[in-house]
């Protein structure tokens, strides 16, 4: 078990990226110094001084803000530039591949990781099904407990299936996001993920987790995530505090 690790800050501004420059580390970067506060007049700069400062292509970082302007951060048109759209910033990006310590920091609180457990279990029902494997598959269970300035605001666990790890799980080697998890410690990194929410009233088992009264609403989270192939990999189940997470849908006009 692991308690009281807090989670990583990114910088407050722009860096220039260390490896081969990819358009998902560009939208991260930018993502980053949006959240906090990196252009305070929401106005992005040109493209050729965002890429000078990030160190990649122009065609990287034009695949980026189109990724941005997709999910609604931004609105870019011709000749005018392009905007942040605070009011999408303020919203819990939910659509973004980000860890839930992302996603709490982009609400406004100070994230931090509570507790970390991992301990041996195998696939059964609904948990089998998702992860296309048969009852009895060998997993791992690794079981966080997010907080949020201070007061519990998830409680995450993933379901992962032992023969796609690399190596023994132990809670100090448990990263924040389940996509850095993937990337360092199972054999394929996460593509992308489906999540489901269901709205649910708190039993005994939630209430024991988190600050909840039997009966409290909250919000209860399934993603399985996906290889690049379409193979599901890990499922995790999520229990939300929603005075904490609200998610948004940004819809677009054509």
């Amino acid at each position: 078990m692991v308690e009281g690790t807090p989670s990583q800050t990114p910088p407050g501004r722009l860096r220039r990226l260390e490896k081969r420059p990819r358009s998902e580390q560009t939208k991260e970067a930018l993502l980053d110094s949006i959240a906090e506060g990196g252009f305070p007049d929401s106005r992005l700069p040109s493209e050729e001084r965002l890429a000078d400062e990030l160190g990649v292509s122009r065609a990287t970082l034009r695949e980026a803000l189109q990724s941005l302007e997709e999910e609604g951060v931004v609105s870019r048109q011709h000749g005018v530039g392009t905007r942040v759209n605070q009011h999408v910033v303020r919203a819990t990006p939910l659509s973004r591949v980000s860890g839930f310590c992302d996603l709490i920091r982009y609400a406004g609180y100070e994230p931090w990781v509570g507790r970390t457990e991992v301990r041996e279990d195998a696939a059964r029902g609904e948990v089998a099904r998702r992860l296309e494997r048969p009852d009895g598959t060998p997993l791992y269970l690794v079981e966080r407990l997010l907080l949020a300035d201070g007061e519990p605001a998830a409680h995450l666990v993933e379901h992962v299936p032992v023969d796609d790890t690399v190596a023994l799980i132990a809670p100090d080697d448990v990263p924040d996001s389940i996509f850095a998890f993937a990337e360092a410690l199972c054999t394929t990194s996460i593509d992308h993920s489906l999540v489901e929410i269901v709205p649910a009233c708190a039993d005994a088992a939630d209430v024991a987790v988190l600050p909840l009264e039997l009966g409290d609403p909250f919000l209860r989270l399934i993603e399985t995530h996906y290889t690049g192939a379409g193979r599901p990999m890990i499922v995790s189940a999520i229990r939300v505090v929603d005075r904490f997470l609200r998610f948004t849908v940004v819809r677009k006009g054509a």
